[in-house]
């Protein structure tokens, strides 16, 4: 069986058929992770969540299938096979790097990344990091919540609600064509 793993739970809530992890923001979020995958051992784990787009054209609901993340000066590739057989899974996701920020990142900062990466969230690279040390196979896809002239910290909660749950659907979706393929049937 494979692992879903993400930050919140709302990023879960339509994730079926395979082990969900809830690891909570930030870097902490990777310890928080090997505890649980010690005693779960799956198979493999799809780090999904949401993330601000970096880009005027992923608007929000968009999928972005990471081929690699980044934080600070390092960056780790996801492995290019997965990552192709998850695009036949996934065509309508957008192929490209995540960055990992330490915080909520505003329109300037989203601006700043649009250079490096098509996203950014804040545990993607320490989930990534913590599965590669720990050998398991990993995909790791996002959904655009806040696009990136939008600052998700000084907008009222109740206005996300809505969009945070359509793409924790589309979350949900994306993990159930992903799984087969960390779990050796989805070539």
């Amino acid at each position: 069986m494979i692992a879903a793993v993400a930050a919140l739970q709302t990023e879960l809530l339509f994730v079926r058929g395979c082990y969900k992890v809830r690891t909570g923001i930030g870097h902490e979020a990777s310890e928080r992770l090997a505890r649980v995958l010690e005693r779960l051992r799956p198979q493999g784990a799809v780090v999904l969540g949401f993330c601000g787009g970096t880009h005027a054209r992923l608007v929000p609901g968009t999928l972005i299938l990471a081929t690699s993340v980044r934080h600070g000066g390092e960056e780790l590739g996801v492995t290019p096979e997965l990552v192709a057989k998850a695009k036949e899974k996934l065509p309508d996701a957008e192929l490209g790097a995540l960055t990992t920020a330490d915080g909520i990142a505003d329109p300037e900062t989203k601006a700043r990344v649009s250079l490096d990466a098509l996203g950014v969230d804040m545990e993607s690279f320490h989930l990534a990091r913590k599965l590669r040390e720990l050998g398991i196979p990993y995909l790791v896809v996002r959904c655009v919540l806040d696009a990136l002239w939008e600052d998700i910290s000084r907008a009222p909660r109740v206005r996300w609600t809505a969009r945070a749950l359509a793409c924790a659907r589309r979350l949900g979706a994306a993990v159930k064509v992903l799984a087969p393929i960390l779990a050796g049937g989805g070539s």
